[in-house]
């Protein structure tokens, strides 16, 4: 059975391709090596990683991301908080559609700047991954994910488009 790292983790194979080793993943996402590794297996079993390759198959992933993820790991907009924000209060989305900035998505962090309803990331280092990067692709992929957890038909289907592009670039 997956868990939500696992996408995390897979979405972080994807933006390294197969430049990397299970303990450079793994601090990368500020995991344990033996976690990512296993998490790689489950994701094998899923026919959403091919291990001997070091690949994700981007059209199963894809697939259960658009219309898997809401049902298999669902968000709910929590408490205002102060945080780094996502979903489609973040770019890419928050460039295509008008977005009430009132009250935005934002993932709880000591060091963000927006306050704002509180989403549970999928995995609990992903605002601290995510805070520093340069490579904002990571971070972007996180966020059309979250966008794909909580927002309503549009933002999904925006979404879906964008992860699209992100994947097959």
């Amino acid at each position: 059975m997956l868990k939500s790292q696992d996408i995390v983790i897979l979405l972080q194979v994807h933006c390294l391709g197969t430049a990397w080793t299970y303990s450079e993943l793994a601090k990368s996402l500020k995991m344990s090596a033996s976690t990512v590794h296993e998490a790689l297996q489950r994701c094998e079993i899923s026919h959403l990683y091919n291990q001997k390759r070091k690949k994700v198959l981007k059209g199963a992933l894809e697939e259960f991301l658009v219309h898997g993820l809401k049902y298999a790991f669902p968000a709910e907009a929590g408490a205002i908080v102060r945080g780094i924000p996502t979903a489609h209060s973040a770019e890419p989305l928050n460039k295509l559609l008008m977005v009430d900035e009132t009250n935005p998505y934002v993932w709880a962090s000591a060091k963000g700047k927006v306050k704002g309803q509180a989403i549970i990331p999928l995995y609990k280092s992903v605002p601290e991954v995510v805070e520093n990067k340069e490579d904002t692709r990571l971070y972007e992929l996180f966020c059309l994910v979250d966008s794909l957890r909580v927002g309503k038909i549009r933002e999904q289907e925006l979404a879906g488009m964008e992860l699209n592009k992100r994947l097959y670039a």
